[in-house]
């Protein structure tokens, strides 16, 4: 008879239930702390089963991981599956079941009652290269957040002192406009300058030299200006905000160089074949996706992904433009779409999707949300074939299907008909929006 245990994990601590029969009491119960001493005391407690150990924990946090790593070590010697759960499933289980219980002891008795109601597939082994590599990506988005936010400060200030700035930089992260800002922090300084000595400023990895053209533009904006004006501490403000800029961007190219040398070392694929997406977010995509065996089909990919309408019908409300859905993976989510952004200009086949779906009267970004969807699909495509992408596949494969009925992927209509729009069929007389869109995406 098989052992079915629970772990709730925590910082201090791990509640630890075991059972072997829903109706019965527990085999056993125990609390073991997060260290050394207390992995070696669950290696005794599950030692004392003879049969088959099914054990389930939560991913909450990153507390599991170190007693989730060492209970992968003990497979070669007890006969253990070792399942991880997403802890949103035991808090909907733990509401069908009608608990109101919130203790440690009562999770890890949940997790125990989850795994042998429902018997959960076993968690592989990961790579630990690949799971650095996914973290050194994490830790990236962090700092392209950061610019982000200091770039809104920086932008909130000059609009107040200096609002023409703009006008003489096509990006107010650009190296020149930090190296401006950081030796003449604000519209005050600049005006007091000659265009001659403004003219020579270097900025950049090769001294770049400002010019003169662009300082006698801005020496006549700052002299001109109808911003507010302002005391010593704005420029203080503008001159630390350009130096955290600075140091912010050259952090982000040097992860972006480190990333990309450990991809091609660890997990290289076939993902930067695809016009638009880059090493990074190749990279984003291997490690977030993981493995994409999990998923049967690329529809299945798209819902982890998160790139779907949200619906919303209740009674004869029906909402006409559901929003893209909040749920999913925002690291992934995130790498899709500035992938899709950016293959909508340069591949061909996202580039002829976007403009048929903007031909249909979509919204634009609709329209990129529907590209997300053809981009996931190729993705998927690219990561269960290992081949690489081929912008005409499509094309060839209509080309043999020719003269045959298709069967659409899925939905109820042809291939070209899909689309965000309502469908032809009703339900008492009321369009039922159909949300399927091209190449069976959903």
């Amino acid at each position: 008879m098989s052992t079915y245990v629970g772990i709730d994990v925590g910082s201090e601590k791990h509640a630890v239930h075991a059972i072997e029969k829903e109706a019965d009491g527990p085999a056993s119960r125990t609390t073991v702390t997060n260290d050394k001493n207390g992995f070696g005391e669950l290696e005794k407690f599950l030692s004392t089963f003879g049969e088959h150990i099914h054990l389930g924990l939560e991913a909450t946090g990153s507390y599991w991981k170190p007693v989730f790593d060492h209970l992968m070590g003990l497979r070669e010697q007890l006969d253990i599956t070792l399942s991880l759960i997403n802890p949103n499933e035991i808090h909907q289980f733990k509401k069908m079941d009608l608990s109101r219980i919130k203790t440690d002891s009562a999770d890890a008795k949940a997790i125990a009652r989850y795994v042998l109601r429902f018997k959960p597939k076993s968690t592989p082994r990961t790579n630990e290269r690949l799971r650095s590599l996914r973290r050194l990506c994490r830790y990236r988005a962090s700092r392209v957040e950061e610019k982000t936010r200091l770039l809104q400060q920086l932008n909130e200030v000059l609009v107040g002192a200096f609002p023409e700035y703009s006008e003489c930089f096509s990006e107010l992260s650009a190296v020149s406009s930090l190296a401006l800002l950081r030796e003449y922090p604000g519209p005050k300084k600049i005006a007091q300058l000659d265009a001659d000595e403004l003219s020579q400023l270097r900025y950049g990895k090769i001294n770049h030299k400002l010019g003169e053209k662009k300082a006698k533009k801005l020496i006549d904006l700052a002299k001109n200006t109808v911003g507010e004006g302002y005391g010593p501490e704005i420029e203080i403000t503008i001159r630390h905000l350009a130096q955290q800029l600075t140091s912010v961007n050259r952090e982000v190219e040097n992860l972006d160089d480190r990333i990309e040398d450990s991809f091609e070392e660890i997990a290289p694929n076939k993902l930067t074949t695809i016009d638009g997406i880059g090493p990074v977010n190749a990279a984003v995509m291997t490690t977030e996706i993981w493995d994409v065996n999990r998923f049967s089909t690329a529809t299945k990919l798209n819902g982890y992904v998160g790139a779907y309408p949200e619906l919303s019908q209740s009674g004869n409300y029906e909402d006409p433009h559901p929003d893209m859905t909040k749920k999913g993976n925002p690291r992934l989510k995130a790498a899709v779409f500035t992938s899709a952004m950016s293959a909508v200009t340069c591949n061909p086949v996202i580039k002829e999707h976007y403009q048929r779906q903007l031909a249909k009267g979509k919204d634009r970004m609709v329209a990129i949300g529907s590209c997300m969807r053809k981009l996931v699909h190729i993705i998927y495509g690219i990561l269960t074939s290992g081949e690489e992408f081929y912008p005409n596949y499509e094309q060839e494969r209509s080309g043999r299907e020719e003269g045959r009925t298709r069967k659409p992927q899925t939905g109820s209509y042809p291939e070209d008909e899909r689309s965000s729009g309502p469908s032809p069929k009703t339900n008492n007389g009321k369009k039922i929006p159909n949300y399927q869109l091209a190449a069976g995406e959903t």
